[in-house]
């Protein structure tokens, strides 16, 4: 596993909060050689809402090997499929910002059927986790999160 410091535009070590995350293996619902999958934040209160971060300390697509990219690729559609067999989703919207965070990570976001919240402002709910109102409760995230890590698995 890579360093969990990194340097910023100036050459100043800084901690990298993804690669400390996965030292300290918080999280990890599925990993293999290139990519770890992890669970976005209860506060988001998006159900289904999945990190995809590659293992190496990557901060331009272009530093990405042509394995890494093919992988993650089939990675997006495992976990879409994943999804779709515990939650009745219409859509997945795949985000990448890595603006506060450094390291590429995408956000894979579900949109439920029948789902008021949808486009950026369902995107902006997960990634800034903007709610006003609790109205999942914590026991059915770690719900999806066992089914969610059996079912990708097989």
């Amino acid at each position: 596993m890579e360093s969990s410091l990194s340097n910023n535009k100036r050459g100043i070590a800084v901690v990298c909060n993804i690669c400390e995350k996965h030292r300290n293996n918080e999280h990890i619902l599925y990993e293999d050689n290139h990519w770890i999958v992890s669970m976005g934040p209860y506060e988001s209160q998006v159900q289904g809402y999945i990190y995809l971060e590659p293992k190496r300390h990557i901060e331009n697509w272009t530093e990405f090997n042509e394995d890494e990219l093919l992988e993650m690729g089939k990675l997006i559609k495992k976990v879409e499929s994943t999804i779709k067999r515990i939650l009745d989703i219409d859509r997945l919207y795949v985000v990448t910002i890595s603006e506060v965070v450094r390291h590429i990570h995408l956000h894979l976001i579900p949109r439920e059927v029948g789902g008021e919240v949808r486009g950026l402002s369902l995107i902006e709910k997960a990634t800034q986790q903007k709610v006003s109102t609790m109205e999942i409760e914590n026991r059915a995230f770690k719900s999806f999160e066992k089914k969610f890590m059996l079912l990708l698995r097989n």
